[in-house]
Order: C-alpha cells, then sequence, then structure tokens
C-alpha cells in the first residue's frame, strides 16, 4: 500500500458575527503560497469558498436565499412570526378603517 500523505486544503472558521478565520493554500506543492484572511475580509473569503464547494447550481441558490433571510429576519425564527403578526395586525387595521 502507498505511504498515508496529508492534503492540507486550508482552514475555514466562523467567528460568529461576520467575521472569519481562513487560511487556503492555492497550490499543494508550495506550502508559502497561501491566502490569508480575517474579519470581514475572512468573512467574505468563507463565504466564497463554501458557496463554491456546493455540489449543484440548486444547493448554491437555496444556500444564498438562507443567507439574504438570515439576513433580513435574523436566525430568530420568533422574528419572523413577530413581524408577520404585526404587518398583519397593520393590515387588519386598514381594512377595518375603510
Amino acid at each position: 500500500a502507498a505511504p498515508f500523505q496529508f492534503l492540507n486544503l486550508g482552514i475555514l472558521a466562523y467567528t460568529g458575527t461576520g467575521s472569519a478565520l481562513v487560511q487556503e493554500q492555492i497550490t499543494p506543492t508550495n506550502k508559502d503560497n497561501m491566502i490569508k484572511g480575517k474579519g470581514k475580509v475572512g468573512f467574505g473569503l468563507w463565504r466564497s469558498v463554501y458557496i463554491s464547494k456546493q455540489i449543484s447550481t440548486r444547493n448554491r441558490v437555496l444556500v444564498l436565499l438562507d443567507w439574504a433571510k438570515t439576513r433580513v429576519f435574523g436566525r430568530d425564527i420568533n422574528r419572523i412570526v413577530r413581524k408577520l403578526t404585526s404587518f398583519n395586525f397593520i393590515l387588519e387595521d386598514i381594512n377595518t378603517k375603510k
């Protein structure tokens, strides 16, 4: 059997609140050829690598839509329910005044 060889593809770490740490190796043979980023730049790199690793276009679109939904409504599902409920109360109030 061939001996084990480790291939370092890099490190991606989401640290929360829109920041991340990234260390990506560009070529497997040259260990000095790396892209490094932290903070907002790292977060952008993290997201771009995450999207590029999705298998299908459908998955990419679903991930992008989920990120957009989270951006608008937040991660807490109760916020969505509260916003929709308050919106319905406004609509009902408008309809009853007619």
